[in-house]
């Protein structure tokens, strides 16, 4: 068991990102954060699971200026739907942040949770061919159809990241560690940051 460290991991879609934050949090054993966290905003935000799953890292409305520190919870509903849908994650992020032992994926975890002591960033890349056939495999579809869904949800990252904070989604400055998962594999990237953690203690 690790100390008390909350990791936040930012990913290329299909780098494995998703898969090294599992696997990082189960050898830890931390908590881990993902879709579940979607669930977990939705109870008593008086929005559905529906509605923050489809605001989920996307952008509705380019042109409003949103940023982490807008508005507090009390005046979330005065927002309009993507912004609420947003809000309430964020929020939902800083009660984890205050537990600590967890590991939590995407959703501008690692610009809301930055002033912790106790944080470990992490970038997780990947050159676009070992990311075309892992999305390929994993989805069943051609490798044209993977190399379109990867730009198009990279795209909607970036959106969504540089949209709610002052940064650049996969700038390595912005990140206590990038690692990429094409040359490392997911058991190597895990095991680097394993080690990270221990050298924080």
């Amino acid at each position: 068991m690790s100390g008390n460290f909350i990791i936040t991991v930012g990913r290329q879609y299909g780098s494995g990102g998703r898969e090294i934050g599992e696997k990082l949090a189960e050898r830890l054993g931390y908590d881990y954060y993902d879709a579940v966290l979607l669930e977990r905003a939705s109870r008593g935000s008086g929005l559905s699971e529906e509605v923050i799953t489809r605001y989920d890292e996307k952008i509705a409305d380019k042109w409003f200026n949103a940023s982490l520190g807008m508005v507090g919870a009390s005046e979330h509903h005065k927002l309009p739907l993507h912004l609420r849908a947003a809000f309430v994650q964020f929020e939902e992020i800083r009660k984890i942040g205050q537990r600590g032992r967890a590991v939590i994926v995407g959703r501008c975890a690692d610009r809301i949770l930055k002033e912790r002591d106790n944080l470990l960033t992490v970038f997780i890349h990947a050159d676009m061919q070992p990311r075309i056939e892992r999305v390929a495999a994993r989805n069943d579809i051609s490798e044209a159809e993977a190399k379109k869904r990867i730009r198009n949800t990279d795209k909607n990252r970036a959106s969504y990241y540089s949209y709610y904070t002052d940064a650049e989604w996969g700038d390595a400055e912005n990140y206590h560690l990038c690692i990429d998962s094409g040359i490392f594999g997911i058991d190597g990237a895990v095991s680097i940051l394993e080690s990270a953690v221990k050298a924080r203690e």
